[in-house]
């Protein structure tokens, strides 16, 4: 079955889009060989605490989006940053700058945790 692609500039320009309305400040990626799992948490003592479910896909029709978070990582890493910048061309700020964690479980299993 051809699975459809997420185009990444769009994707995160949503994503990035509604994690801010709704002051979001956590965007969660869930990572194994099956799935790719996309949830948003607000840990604010102002909005309150949540947590939402954003998106799941297949890896291989996400991988332009994991890719460009993966890119944007690697060159912030690169240059010691611990910032990385991601271009979201749907949005009137064309640069998302997030702060980044990662966690390997092993058996291709990961869990990233981007902080806008």
């Amino acid at each position: 079955m051809a699975e459809k692609k997420y185009p990444a500039g769009q994707y995160l320009s949503a994503l990035f889009g509604y994690a801010r309305d709704f002051n979001y400040n956590h965007l969660v990626f869930e990572v194994n060989r099956f799935k790719v799992s996309v949830s948003l948490q607000r840990r604010s003592n102002t909005y309150g605490h949540a947590d939402l479910f954003y998106s799941s896909a297949e890896p291989k029709a996400f991988a332009p989006v994991l890719s460009a978070i993966n890119q944007a990582i690697e060159i912030a890493e690169l240059e010691g940053d611990r910032q990385a910048t991601v271009k979201t061309p749907d949005l009137t700020r064309k640069d998302q700058i997030f702060q980044f964690k990662m966690k390997e479980f092993g058996h291709g299993k990961y869990l990233l945790d981007l902080s806008i």
